[in-house]
């Protein structure tokens, strides 16, 4: 009966469209839009699949230098052997896929010269889910063709018509109107009257790398919309060095399931959106077992290569006997430690080390000067994935010889529901009182001292924060927590640096501050998506904005606390996702002390030179990227409001070159009120890939123009 429903849907689908196969010589945009019609109707055609996939890698040095042999050191960069010129891997993964883009690969068996997890990590896997018929790949790496909404991108040649066992197919090459990573060349085949896809391939560029992929689909009723062979080729090539892989696959159906008319009921839960799970490394190096399961014959290079790597073991084998060390591995080893980060494992234990020179930890603004950093961090799994991570912290900025340190333990002791409870201790910004705020209002009104002549290291603060965080319901967060401060005057006799002799010392305003503040913080955001990590849940997307409230307040004589005052925040924050890889992202929020009964000092939780909204990813935007630090504690209430607008073709799009490295650009606005500088604006603009983000920022007090500036950040 199933088989009979199954059969009865793809009718349903074929046939209205083969009133279409009485033409055979057609113009392309006739074409094509019956191939897009015909794409939106098999995009959402299956509901569930399992299948067993086996895949091939071959990988050459085609050129190499001096550098070749510390490329290992960049971490997910390009595929290689350090120590030979070929390598060769063989995988066997079960697939599991369910409407509309759940993908789960179960990796099962590994054989081949390069087996570790890092290797295993650079396998193109993600491009055997590729979906012809879809707006975009999984990822969204990549803008396909075969929709209307796309079609702008490209142009289409109609470049043979040709005629197989009774039935007609066309020959289509496209090519994109810009030369952007987001967009494909190539060609695609199509059968007259089903409008199918027989075979596509496909061309792309990247940072430093060209690939292409060929795409076969099946010929089988129950294949005939979904691919069933793969091969992928790339050219990588930088600093002199040029490599060059190619990847086979074979997809092999087991059980399959079409989608029927009626809609599901649409679940936040969306685990496993896309995962390549390999908890450990399943080697199989039984060469009788690879005879029976390889469905690609081994070709000779292929099997030259295998056949030297056995023979390089066994010698390896024989020289660990003689207990000859390899030294050389073990110096680049170190070297790695040092210039980049590390990470150990050992049972149920995970550390991790920013590395001592590494340059991702160096840093520099026009305001801040050159910053250094170092991070360390522990992971203990306990049992039913719950953890506990301790993450150090410390930071020096060279322009105002400053030294920062974090220290922070987070116990999960309930993943399946958020609960989790923190301890904090360090240092934070150096800052100054509200006594010395009312001293700055007054200069600004008598004596016309600008914010530049502030100093604001009159303090040293050091904290302790200890608080849990629970999911009420799914979407809803509150966290409990006590912040504790202590802070100690560097210098009580200081003066403000544009005071002269004559002027009075504000030595009484100088001492120790104490403040003991407990502090409620209420997250909720509407129809919150979400996915499990075995039990460990972690939000997602959701299409409403998400409401913060805080509020605290600070207790007299309560562990010498010396403060009493009331602080309440708001924040309101939205990615709004529309189009093709276009999102405006918003924040929006406001604070305020009230009830001073005593001297404060102005630390906001929302509105801090170092925070920003969670679901701002390109590590830029959020904040206000120039303005000076001095005037984050200068007053007792604010309103901010940032936007970023997010889209792969703005600007660069026609430049040649520059549009590779591209693959976003970003407009930045911000704004911020104060009692004190009532209006201070920041425009930016920005471009990012997978590897860094940059931007350009002016600001403006009022209407007047007063600063430029370039914020870049990296990642590997």
């Amino acid at each position: 009966m199933k088989g009979k429903v199954t059969v009865y849907i793809l009718f349903l689908f074929i046939t209205p469209l083969k009133s279409f196969a009485l033409e055979t010589e057609l113009p392309v945009d006739t074409i094509m839009k019956r191939v897009m019609l015909a794409a939106e109707r098999y995009n959402d055609l299956v509901e569930s699949f399992s299948a067993e996939i086996y895949t091939r890698t071959y990988v050459e040095t085609l050129k190499k230098n001096f550098l070749y042999k510390y490329t290992h050191l960049i971490p997910r960069f390009v595929l290689h052997d350090p120590d030979n010129a070929a390598a060769v891997i063989e995988t066997i993964s079960d697939l599991r896929f369910e409407h509309p883009n759940n993908y789960v690969q179960d990796i099962q068996h590994v054989t081949g010269t390069l087996t570790a997890r890092k290797d295993l990590d650079m396998i193109p896997f993600e491009l055997l889910n590729i979906n012809i018929y879809g707006e975009t790949t999984n990822d969204e790496s990549f803008f396909m063709p075969l929709r209307f909404s796309t079609s702008k991108y490209y142009r289409y040649t109609l470049t043979r018509t040709f005629t197989e066992n009774e039935k007609t197919y066309y020959s289509i090459n496209f090519n994109p109107i810009y030369t952007n990573s987001k967009l494909l060349r190539g060609t695609f085949i199509i059968e007259n009257g089903s409008w199918r896809v027989i075979s596509f391939r496909g061309e792309g560029i990247d940072i430093f790398s060209d690939f292409s992929f060929e795409i076969t689909m099946g010929d089988e009723w129950i294949t005939l919309f979904l691919p069933v062979r793969f091969t992928i080729y790339e050219t990588a090539s930088y600093l002199g060095n040029v490599l060059a892989s190619r990847h086979l696959a074979t997809i092999k159906y087991k059980e399959m399931k079409m989608r029927r008319t009626t809609e599901s009921v649409r679940s936040l839960n969306i685990s496993d959106f896309y995962k390549i799970r390999l908890d450990s490394v399943p080697l199989q190096s039984d060469s009788t077992f690879w005879n029976e399961h390889r469905p690609i014959p081994l070709q000779a290079m292929e099997r030259d290569v295998l056949s030297q790597y056995r023979q390089r073991q066994a010698e390896k084998a024989a020289r660990k006997a003689g207990n000859d060390t390899l030294r050389s591995h073990n110096f680049a080893q170190q070297v790695q430690r040092v210039v980049m980060n590390s990470n150990y494992e050992y049972r149920s234990t995970a550390i991790g080390y920013s590395g001592l020179l590494n340059p991702l930890m160096v840093g520099y603004t026009s305001r801040d000067g050159i910053t250094y950093r170092q991070k360390l961090f522990f992971n203990f799994d306990l049992k039913h994935n719950r953890t506990v991570k301790m993450n150090a912290f410390a930071g020096f900025m060279v322009r105002h010889k400053e030294f920062f340190t974090d220290l922070t333990s987070t116990w999960n002791y309930d993943p399946y529901r958020l609960g989790s409870a923190t301890i904090s201790i360090g240092n934070g910004n150096p800052t100054y009182s509200s006594l010395f705020v009312d001293q700055i209002q007054d200069s600004l009104n008598n004596r016309g001292i600008n914010f530049e002549d502030i100093s604001v290291k009159y303090y040293r603060d050091y904290y302790l924060k200890l608080y849990n965080t629970f999911e009420v319901t799914n979407g809803l967060l509150v966290q409990t927590g006590i912040d504790y401060h202590i802070r100690k005057s560097k210098n009580n006799m200081s003066k403000l640096r544009s005071s002269d002799n004559d002027s009075e010392p504000i030595e009484e305003l100088f001492g120790t501050r104490k403040s003991f503040a407990p502090f409620i913080r209420i997250s909720w955001t509407p129809q919150q998506y979400y996915r499990y990590d075995g039990r460990q849940k972690i939000y997602e997307r959701s299409p409403f904005p998400t409401f913060k409230l805080e509020l605290s307040r600070s207790f007299q004589n309560v562990l010498g606390s010396t403060s009493e005052y009331n602080r309440i925040e708001v924040d309101l924050s939205q990615n709004i996702s529309f189009g093709l890889r276009h999102s405006l992202q918003y924040h929006v929020g406001a604070g305020k002390f009230i009830n001073q009964k005593t001297e404060y000092f102005a630390d906001f939780v929302y509105f801090s030179k170092n925070n920003f909204p969670e679901n701002w990813n390109d590590g830029l935007g959020g904040i206000f990227n120039l303005l000076s630090r001095d005037l984050y504690n200068a007053s007792d209430s604010y309103i901010q409001a940032h936007t970023m607008f997010e889209a792969p073709f703005l600007i660069l799009k026609s430049i040649p070159f520059v549009s590779d490295f591209a693959e976003n650009e970003r407009i930045y606005v911000s704004q911020l009120y104060t009692p004190q500088i009532i209006s201070y604006s920041e425009l930016g603009y920005g471009i990012g890939n997978r590897f860094f983000n940059a931007g350009f920022f002016c600001s403006f007090h009022k209407t007047d123009f007063r600063q430029l500036g370039v914020r870049a950040s990296f990642e590997f």
